[in-house]
């Protein structure tokens, strides 16, 4: 047997429903949803974004891009070894002369970046770019957090932006 909910706290048998339509000379209506969820679903394209953009009123600039390519090498063995050759006892020595003016930026994780070849590249630029990478998470570059080096983070490719004009409007 069918039900037909009547209302708040009650279900209406389906003969009453089809009396009442008798009487006032009205056939059985069925009312249904015509779509479900998909149907009302739109799908939209990003066009646009605020990074890397300085024409709009909101400028978030790229910063830099940083990739480092190692070969068959093991990056973090390569960086710590780097790092002993000229002359730093740790990386945060190294990050005092490096990046020593290096602000807060936001990261975008970008397969396009182009590596930098660390066996062909000046040693002091490796060392440089590691150090970014290793104050690097996949969203945000923090030059107050400790340098971590892992083969996850020294093999990234990140862009990244200024978003001090964005948070300063």
């Amino acid at each position: 047997m069918i039900a037909i909910n009547g209302g708040v706290g009650g279900v209406i048998e389906p003969a009453i429903p089809e009396a009442i339509w008798a009487m006032q000379g009205i056939g059985p209506v069925l009312e249904c949803n015509s779509g479900g969820p998909r149907s009302r679903s739109r799908e939209l394209h990003l066009r646009a974004t605020v990074l890397g953009s300085d024409s709009s009123s909101i400028s978030c600039p790229k910063v830099r891009t940083v990739a480092l390519n190692f070969g068959g090498e093991d990056p973090v063995a390569c960086i710590w070894r780097l790092l002993k050759e000229l002359g730093y006892p740790s990386p945060e020595a190294a990050l005092e002369v490096h990046l020593q003016s290096a602000r807060a930026c936001v990261c975008c994780s970008f397969k396009g970046i182009a590596r930098t070849a660390v066996e062909t590249a000046r040693p002091e630029l490796v060392l440089e770019k590691a150090l970014v990478l290793g104050l690097s998470t996949t969203s945000l570059f923090d030059p107050a957090r400790p340098v971590i080096w892992t083969r996850a983070s020294l093999t990234r490719r990140l862009a990244l932006y200024d978003v001090r004009g964005f948070y300063d409007d």
